[in-house]
């Protein structure tokens, strides 16, 4: 039996009761404090690899976007940029791997903010660490149709 309280599910099934700090609710705190610090990585690291400002705004622009819809726990809108974040970057003459390269920079600058942020609270480092990893998961798994293929 779970009871649901606030941001917390409290599991009674198995002995005493365990708390889990329910995914969505830490991934939108994520959104909220990481979003400034993960565009500009962002920005900085698309800008370095397209050829052209322009681009390497708009590319940046449109990766914080897949990111902002999956730490929002809308995988429609995230695998919906994600495509689009595939067409513009083969359009600007960048490999397809590149995309991956920028998740793992985005993935960095936020452990490396719950490292720093939460150093005297293990325990809540360690649940936003979980919370990045399932969202990270979720963005970077193969589409559906890429799965088939």
């Amino acid at each position: 039996m779970c009871y649901q309280r606030s941001f917390a599910i409290v599991d009674f099934t198995d002995g005493p009761p365990t708390v889990r700090l329910d995914h969505a609710r830490l991934a939108a705190e994520i959104l909220l404090w990481a979003e400034p610090l993960a565009r500009d990585r962002l920005s900085a690291f698309w800008g370095a690899a397209a050829r052209e400002s322009g681009a390497g705004k708009t590319l940046a622009d449109l990766h914080w976007r897949a990111w902002r819809c999956a730490l929002s726990n809308l995988p429609h809108g995230a695998v919906a940029s994600r495509r689009d974040l595939a067409i513009l970057a083969r359009g600007a003459g960048l490999q397809a791997d590149i995309v991956e390269d920028a998740d793992e920079a985005v993935i960095d600058e936020i452990a490396e903010v719950i490292i720093a942020r939460f150093r005297r609270s293990p325990a809540r480092a360690k649940d936003y660490t979980k919370a990045l990893v399932l969202t990270a998961a979720g963005l970077l798994a193969p589409a559906p149709a890429a799965r088939a293929a």
